[in-house]
């Protein structure tokens, strides 16, 4: 048994994470703003694959493994989850959207290409501020609630679980 399994941890420094990538997509497309380069559109695909993996990966280990165990825990008093989880589901949409811009991003129409930026520089900021509250609700509501009825037990068990979810995560 690994003691002091601290699953809660993990997601909230993966959080910091997640956080950190959006503000480097953030300062690609500010880049952008200022000049086409189908070099630095190349660049924000990338970071954008890898920042979508990522999530993927951590919202998977939310809505997985802890959302379920927590909810057992709570039994009737599983609200936060259920909002969480509303929450989940809008951060997805917004992902979506930005993912088709920037995948769908190409520099041969300036006029298009610029056009996709101004759509993308639009959509990183709603991102960003929808991620920032949500985290701040999870982090302040659900995971101090997790920390309070979760014996040591579970947490081991979530932690396992969901390094099995990044391990899958590294085949791709």
């Amino acid at each position: 048994m690994v003691a002091n399994s601290d699953p809660i941890e993990i997601l909230i420094n993966r959080h910091v994470g997640l956080l950190d990538d959006l503000y480097l997509l953030r300062t690609t497309i500010d880049r952008l703003m200022k000049t086409i380069s189908p070099h630095l559109v190349e660049g924000l695909k990338r970071e954008y694959m890898s920042f979508l993996k990522i999530m993927e990966q951590h919202m998977r280990c939310e809505e997985e493994v802890l959302f379920p165990v927590l909810k057992l825990s709570l039994g009737s008093k599983g609200a936060p989850i259920i909002s969480m989880s509303g929450d989940h589901t809008n951060l997805k949409e917004e992902i979506d959207k930005l993912r088709t811009i920037i995948t769908d991003m190409e520099t041969e129409d300036t006029e298009e290409c610029r056009k996709a930026i101004n759509l993308a520089n639009e959509e990183i900021d709603s991102l960003i501020d929808l991620f920032s509250r949500h985290i701040d609700k999870e982090e302040k509501c659900l995971f101090k609630l997790a920390r309070e009825v979760l014996p040591e037990k579970e947490l081991v068990e979530i932690e396992k679980k969901m390094k099995e979810i990044e391990k899958e995560g590294e085949g791709f």
